[in-house]
């Protein structure tokens, strides 16, 4: 059920070869376990006794769709990563799915960008603008303290005035972020509320077709959803929604919400990263506010530290993201590469689904029907025209118009069933190269008090296989004189243990 691969348990394969009398009986493979987290284990099974091509098939299928699981989870690392880089510098990235899909090109899709100030701006064009003017920094020449003073003066006020202006812009950004955040988390309440009220109403859907006649009206003028008690005067209207139009509502509502969920989602994204980008230049701005004080009062035959300080930083923030350009550029090839293998394993998932059966497997299943009719008519079965019974080349299970076998059948007939699919895979495996071990054991086979005629066209069914080269075993509890009669002139060994006895007893 994970996903990998494990062994096809015994316990898995013995329902084909014996029967036993306390469950065993009560439908077509009663006692194939479940609790070994092997998906469709019942299928699994028949096509391992059976030898089918088939199973090679799903094995390649099962690998080909853990392979894109693993690049799912990869895809998904990788695009967290970029979003963790890219947040921390004040970069926003655009165009990256939560996961691979075939319309994947970075080209036209992937942006990024940084917060200028007056607007979201390509980060290349940031970089551009950065090296350009310090580029024009440094072909200016460096001047003194004193030569500079005014100029520091002037810029240093400018300065205090920005951070003022820029600690209220990211006040204001902090909280439009706070915000965000709670919308998205109040629209994640109000889907899993919607999915909960779905769920329920598909089970009252389920409940009325499978034929409950309860009301679903409101008891004691209560509120089915808060509980509180309806106050009179409040009209309740007499033509309420149905059930299924209130699954249609909720779907629509679940879809509306979800697209909201999506874009709150992305607003709370770039509040983040605008927040990160006011952090960053508030630091850088405070950085220079600094130099400048302290270059007012270096001696006034010193270079200018906060012009040289200012150049520094725009070195850093230069490399800084041409570094975090790099990386980004590394992971989105990382990301072409996991999106093109992830198609091929796409494709060929495709291709392996829409494969049929091979020639040979059609041939065992034909074999596996031609055997069970056969004996469905030798038994004496009534409850539909034997030839009409078909074997589904989907769940090797007896089906008839692509339903299973079941509730539509009398008791007596089911047990008719069992027995002629037991003994068809064991022909079947006589026929051609399978896994069978050709032995069957049914216990107590006559159920349901099936007709004396059936239970002795089965002796006769299980003598010709035991003659062809098979074992099989029954052990009944029917009358030894008319057990005798029924066995007469067919090849057998009676083992008759007296009333009160066991067949398998202590040693002495």
């Amino acid at each position: 059920m994970d996903g990998s691969e494990g062994t096809l348990y015994l316990e898995c394969l013995f329902p084909y070869f014996f029967v036993e009398q306390k469950h065993g009986w009560s439908g077509v493979q009663a006692r194939i376990p479940t609790y070994l987290g092997i998906q469709d284990v019942s299928k699994r099974s028949a096509e391992f006794i059976l030898s089918l091509d088939a199973i090679d098939m799903v094995l390649e299928s099962q690998r080909v769709d853990s392979a894109i699981t693993l690049i799912e989870a990869d895809w998904k690392n990788v695009e967290r990563n970029i979003s963790d880089i890219a947040t921390r510098a004040g970069i926003l990235v655009r165009g990256i799915p939560k996961k691979p899909n075939s319309a994947w090109q970075r080209e036209g899709l992937v942006s990024l960008e940084v917060d200028s100030g007056s607007g979201w701006t390509s980060l290349d064009d940031e970089i551009n603008r950065l090296a350009s003017e310090l580029e024009e920094q440094t072909a200016q020449r460096l001047t003194s303290v004193g030569e500079a003073a005014p100029e520091i003066e002037e810029s240093l006020s400018l300065n205090q005035d920005r951070a003022t202006h820029l600690s209220i812009v990211l006040s204001s950004a902090i909280e439009d972020w706070e915000q965000a955040k709670k919308q998205v988390q109040s629209l994640e309440l109000r889907i899993e509320a919607l999915e909960e009220d779905l769920r329920k109403h598909k089970d009252a859907a389920l409940l009325q077709r499978l034929g409950a006649t309860g009301g679903y009206g409101l008891p004691d003028e209560t509120c089915p959803t808060c509980g509180q008690s309806l106050p009179d005067g409040f009209d309740i209207t007499d033509y309420p929604l149905t059930i299924e139009d209130n699954i249609s509502h909720l779907d629509k509502e679940l879809t509306t919400f979800r697209s909201m969920q999506l874009d709150a989602s992305r607003v709370a994204e770039i509040s983040q990263v605008r927040v990160f980008r006011l952090r960053e230049e508030m630091g850088g701005l405070r950085a220079t506010i600094r130099s400048q004080k302290d270059a007012l009062i270096n001696p006034s035959s010193l270079p200018d530290a906060a012009k040289l300080a200012q150049r520094l930083r725009a070195e850093e923030r230069l490399t800084a993201l041409r570094g975090i350009r790099d990386s980004i550029e590394s992971s989105i090839d990382e990301l072409d590469s996991l999106a093109a293998t992830w198609q091929q394993n796409k494709e060929a998932l495709a291709a392996l689904r829409r494969r049929e059966l091979t020639a040979a497997d059609e041939v065992k299943i034909r074999s596996l029907k031609e055997s069970l009719t056969s004996q469905l008519e030798a038994y004496g079965f009534r409850s539909l025209e034997p030839q009409s019974i078909d074997v589904s080349p989907k769940t090797y299970r007896p089906n008839h118009e692509g339903f299973d076998l079941g509730f539509d059948l009398s008791a007596s007939d089911m047990i008719r069933v069992i027995w002629s699919y037991l003994f068809s895979f064991m022909e079947v495996s006589r026929e051609f190269q399978t896994n069978h071990p050709q032995l069957l054991i049914f216990d107590e086979p006559r159920q349901q008090e099936a007709a004396r005629f059936s239970f002795q066209q089965l002796l006769k069914r299980a003598a010709e296989n035991g003659a062809a080269g098979s074992q099989v075993i029954f052990a009944t509890s029917e009358e030894e004189d008319d057990l005798t009669s029924m066995l007469m002139g067919l090849p057998h060994q009676m083992t008759s243990v007296p009333r009160g006895e066991k067949l398998i007893r202590p040693r002495a």
